[in-house]
């Protein structure tokens, strides 16, 4: 066993704060997740896990056990050390550092609902709607270069262990053209959400397979995706409230595809 790590200088603190920032991530191409639960589902899903950091005291025959079995490596670290390396205000129970995925997918395919985030910036609304999309059964995720990252560490947990389980697609270019034309070569019809004088997503006969798009609460979508549309469809707002949130429309929009191919 290591010794437990005391001071935030130590390097492996550095690389793991580092980890909180895009340019980070993408320079060591690693990402963090904290508690666990996520990395269960993150072993279960046979992602790549380099290191994981817990206190001295938590370490007990199981977990060395597993992290044997699985070659991975535990540094114990003190609690205010694992504190700082956190990105909540809770004290998260281990940190794991896990290999990103691959810079470009070219053979992906999906025979389901594609749900396309373009331009959600909130890393939280950003994680909850892969988790959402994973609810739902939907096929894949893909976002286009203005949405917040996907492993930025509130928008890991924020899918509550979804990141393992629907990770999304990467293109090698992540502009909405570049969305659109891949999309387009494989036939997918794309669908755009839009808030209002859409076609009713309820009374909406979704296709099985086909590509959703949700867009910016304010600016709403690009105008590449929008253009290529098949369809606008829209969620009715019964109340006076102007509009949902994305994080909530994207969930109703998914369960209201879902319900559809279910009844047909």
């Amino acid at each position: 066993m290591r010794e437990t790590i005391t001071s935030r200088q130590h390097p492996l603190c550095k690389l793991v704060r580092s980890l909180h920032d895009v340019k980070g991530r993408r320079q060591h191409k690693l990402f963090v997740i904290e508690g666990g639960r996520s990395l269960m589902t993150a072993i279960h899903a046979r992602w790549s896990i380099e290191r994981l950091l817990m206190r001295q005291e938590d370490v007990d025959v199981d977990w060395e056990e597993l992290a044997h079995n699985l070659n991975i490596e535990i540094q114990p670290v003190a609690e205010e050390i694992l504190e700082y390396l956190g990105a909540t205000e809770t004290v998260p129970g281990l940190i794991a550092l896990c290999k990103l995925p691959q810079l470009a997918t070219a053979d992906w395919n999906v025979e389901d609902l594609l749900l396309v985030l373009d331009g959600i910036g909130d890393p939280g609304n950003v994680g909850t709607l892969i988790r959402a999309a994973d609810a739902a059964g939907a096929g894949g995720v893909l976002l286009t270069e203005n949405s917040a990252d996907a492993f930025n560490p509130k928008a890991v947990r924020a899918t509550a262990g979804s990141i393992f389980n629907l990770p999304p697609i990467q293109l090698a270019q992540r502009t909405p053209d570049a969305a659109v034309a891949a999309l387009q070569a494989r036939n997918i019809p794309i669908i755009a959400a839009v808030a209002h004088e859409g076609r009713d997503c309820f009374r909406y006969r979704w296709p099985r397979r086909c590509a959703l798009v949700l867009g910016h609460e304010t600016r709403g979508i690009s105008p590449a995706l929008e253009a290529a549309a098949t369809a606008r469809i829209t969620i009715p707002i019964y109340g006076r409230a102007e509009s949902l949130n994305v994080a909530m429309a994207g969930a109703v929009l998914l369960y209201a595809w879902r319900q559809s191919i279910e009844a047909f």
